[in-house]
């Protein structure tokens, strides 16, 4: 009877591909027909949206766009400031080897920078600079072999093994519809020029079959009041969310990694009872990606033999991961903003707009640094008459280290930055103090190549040859050999050679006398 292998059959995240890609996106932003011509522009800047991204052979094909939103200085005659809010599409493909119809992705897209130039009053050209990180994993059914069948007095080696056992992935939409006020003493909306919405305090708890994630949506809306006189107002709200997403397997001892994006915003002034425009009514739209894992331990064969045979085993390697560590920290950041010689003076600070970006990070023994600076947009009121209103940018940078312990220079992190508290102050016309708190959320990621049994071939020993054998053998053990590779060797049991030469462990030393009776072979 033919040598069998006993398999337990295990389903895993396999890794593909991890890539890393720059692109420059060029696009002509139309001013509207009901906006005045651009004279002068504030800020521009912006944040990407994906539409889909389906993996095929070799490659992922990505569709999404850029959300531009402009503040800019119209070219007429007592105008205040104006907005552009407009998006563009766009259609990349991404090499990732490996990859193949069906598996899954999850895509990290941030704009790094925007270059602009106002071509005339009716149309600004840009450049934007995107980096995305895209990761390629497969979900496949592995065989862990445990035993073996058909062969009596059949030898062991066994080794336990921790494998991330996955429960799958589950996707869901969350859409907030919400109708928030305008705060007390702030004064009505005329005009909005600016939302930006982020989220902010992300967590999920597993439970049966599925996974509750919870949140805030952070709300900062820039505006021009009823009563010009007053001014740009800003105001932020907080919306809390919670989801529930469908995750078979999932259970509490479950570990899950949820990815949240804001996939559209639509955010417009609204009448409240009187009649005002003094409330915002929002529809944001989540996209919520979440997989799950139970780290189980297998004890599974790693070789073995029988009585007067050979086994040879052949096996194939699978590229897994294993999380090494999470860690949360926190940058705290003050620096000063001074305007340079071409901006004009600052007579009111109305908005503090800060983007933290992530430029490098260095992993040692237990440690990881990360590299990278916050680019602060300072919006206010000038004292000059000729540029009433104006924008002063420059960067904080930053580096940070972060004692993790257990971690190496091989691993691989994934970092999110994420501004959790701003406050400002004029120190004086040309300069504005900017405190800063920096959230820093780090994954640590092992990637590791584990080679499971596949098959099995018997090869039986010469009987004549065994039966010339010597009566007593001394067998001297070589560097690197183990009292299993010397029971295997003469395919006996390596309880035997213990309980003959009185050891105890597996222990031992070049030269050392090893017998092996001639009744045991």
């Amino acid at each position: 009877m033919s040598v069998e292998l006993i398999k337990e059959s295990v389903r895993v995240f396999q890794a593909i591909g991890d890539e890393l890609a720059q692109t420059i996106f060029e696009n002509d932003i139309i001013v509207p027909d009901t906006k005045p011509d651009v004279a002068h522009i504030l800020l521009l800047d912006g944040n990407t949206f994906i539409k889909s991204a389906e993996v095929l052979q070799d490659t992922v094909q990505i569709n999404g766009g850029i959300n531009y939103k402009i503040l800019y200085i119209p070219d007429e005659p007592d105008q205040s400031i104006k907005s552009i809010n407009t998006s563009s599409s766009f259609s990349q493909e991404i090499d990732v080897p490996g990859a193949r119809t069906g598996m899954k992705c999850v895509l990290k897209p941030d704009i790094e920078h925007i270059d602009f130039n106002i071509l005339n009053g009716r149309k600004i050209n840009t450049k934007a600079i995107v980096k995305m990180n895209i990761k390629v994993t497969d979900e496949i059914e592995i065989g862990v072999v445990n035993g073996l069948r058909g062969l009596d007095n059949v030898q062991e080696q066994k080794e336990t093994v921790n494998i991330n056992c996955c429960t799958g992935m589950g996707d869901a939409t969350y859409v907030a519809n919400e109708s928030l006020e305008v705060p007390a003493g702030k004064p009505t909306i005329r005009e909005i020029l600016r939302n930006d919405v982020k989220i902010t305090g992300k967590e999920c708890k597993p439970a049966d079959n599925k996974v509750i994630v919870k949140g805030d949506l952070n709300l900062s809306t820039l505006y021009l009041p009823e009563d010009e006189s007053q001014g740009i107002q800003y105001m932020e709200h907080e919306i809390p969310f919670s989801q529930l997403v469908d995750l078979n397997g999932a259970d509490e001892d479950s570990v899950c990694d949820v990815q949240c994006e804001i996939a559209d915003s639509n955010i417009v002034p609204a009448e409240d009872s009187d009649g005002e425009l003094r409330n915002l009514n929002t529809e944001i739209t989540l996209k919520l990606n979440v997989s799950g894992y139970s780290r189980k331990a297998f004890d599974i064969i790693s070789d073995a033999f029988g009585p007067r045979m050979r086994l040879d085993f052949e096996k194939e390697s699978f590229r897994l991961e294993e999380v090494v560590a999470e860690n949360r920290s926190q940058i705290i950041l003050k620096d000063t903003i001074t305007t340079d010689g071409e901006t004009p003076g600052i007579s009111e600070v109305f908005n503090v707009l800060c983007k933290p970006v992530l430029s490098d990070y260095s992993v040692t023994d237990n440690k990881i640094v990360l590299e990278g600076a916050v680019k602060d947009s300072i919006l206010y009121l000038s004292n000059t008459a000729e540029q009433p209103i104006s924008c002063c940018e420059q960067e904080v940078l930053f580096r940070h280290g972060i004692d993790i312990k257990g971690i190496k220079p091989d691993m691989k992190c994934d970092v999110d930055l994420a501004v959790e508290h701003c406050n400002y102050s004029m120190v004086s016309s040309t300069e504005v103090e900017v405190r800063l708190v920096i959230g820093v959320s780090v994954k640590v990621v092992k990637e590791y190549s584990l080679p499971l049994i596949s098959k099995v071939t018997e090869h039986p020993t010469d009987d004549k040859r065994a039966a010339a054998a010597p009566s007593i053998t001394l067998y001297f053990p070589q560097q690197g050999d183990t009292l299993w590779k010397i029971a295997k060797k003469y395919c006996i049991p390596m309880q035997d050679i213990q309980k003959v030469n009185n050891l105890d462990e597996d222990e031992l030393n070049e030269g050392q006398q090893i017998i092996i009776p001639r009744a045991l072979l």
